[in-house]
């Protein structure tokens, strides 16, 4: 009897050793990674970027409805064109980032579309709001790395940024294209 409870525990260690290793995900490689975000002011395109952010992933291509995301960003981190525009940008009438100095995401859900490309649905939260997005996501192997390259469209009134004579949709436009390419490799 205590050799068939050895063989059981073993048995269980091993399956949870290998659900672990499924689990266990992937790091983010920051230098091959970005967020970049582009909207409209007076007519005219401008964009910016995240300069500083986390990603806590287990993607799973092969079954990716049972992944998942988490992104952390340092509202701080952002950059504009213009150290003017930076500065603006992180006042309280736009991201407010003393008050909210980061913005998750979490995933709830992925569907896979084929042919490397998915959807992931979950829940964006910026300056305390939060609001469900549902992202395009392509998903390439690349050596030992997995790239994953996506989009979605956000309201910034929604969120609450640029109020005042900012929340004009006529001055700045309430579209704003969020763009991001994750390299991730294996957790070692």
């Amino acid at each position: 009897m205590a050799k068939g409870k050895r063989l059981w525990r073993g048995a269980a260690l091993g399956f949870s050793l290998a659900a672990a290793s499924v689990q266990a995900g992937q790091v983010l490689v920051p230098e091959q990674s970005e967020i970049r975000f582009m909207g409209q002011q007076m007519g005219v395109p401008t964009d910016g970027r995240f300069q500083k952010f986390t990603v806590d992933a287990a993607l799973d291509p092969a079954a990716i409805e049972k992944s998942a995301a988490r992104i952390v960003i340092d509202m701080n981190g952002i950059a504009l064109s213009a150290a003017d525009l930076t500065t603006e940008i992180k006042r309280k009438r736009w991201f407010d980032t003393a008050a909210f100095p980061e913005a998750t995401f979490e995933s709830k859900w992925f569907r896979a579309l084929g042919e490397g490309r998915c959807e992931v649905g979950g829940t964006l939260t910026i300056k305390g709001v939060s609001r469900d997005v549902i992202a395009s996501l392509m998903l390439k192997n690349e050596g030992q790395a997995l790239v994953a390259d996506g989009q979605f469209e956000l309201k910034r009134l929604a969120f609450n940024v640029g109020d005042g004579p900012w929340a004009d949709i006529g001055i700045v436009a309430n579209e704003v294209q969020v763009r991001f390419k994750f390299r991730l490799r294996p957790q070692p």
